[in-house]
């Protein structure tokens, strides 16, 4: 059973938790659940290196969550590891990626109408 020590979150627009940052690497928000819930990892987090909480897999109606608190108060402390970073858009590149074709197909269209109009 390995120990990782989360050091940042990474939260989606929505404000959810979508993946850890350790030492390790970046790992998944959903597959961190799973390790913690078959008992392959044990996750720790806090503010310094001298205070640090377990973080538990919590299921809730949208899936499990991971959630940790060192600070006593009944809040998600984890969201305080995300302060000063930007909120990642995981739908924001397919948008994109859409708008781009749609426009391209338009001015290809627009170029087609004004040769048959000539």
């Amino acid at each position: 059973m390995s120990e990782l020590t989360i050091e940042f979150v990474v939260r989606d627009r929505t404000g959810a938790v979508a993946a850890v940052v350790t030492s390790h690497g970046v790992i998944d928000a959903g597959f961190a659940s799973e390790q913690i819930a078959r008992g392959e990892a044990l996750y720790y987090a806090g503010p310094d290196s001298y205070v640090r909480a377990r973080v538990r897999s919590i299921p809730a109606l949208g899936g499990p969550y991971l959630y940790a608190n060192w600070d006593g108060t009944r809040r998600n402390n984890l969201h305080d590891l995300a302060r000063g970073l930007k909120r990642i858009d995981v739908r924001s590149a397919a948008r994109r990626e859409t708008r781009s074709r749609i426009e391209w197909v338009s001015r290809l269209m627009g170029r087609a109408k004004a040769y048959l109009a000539a």
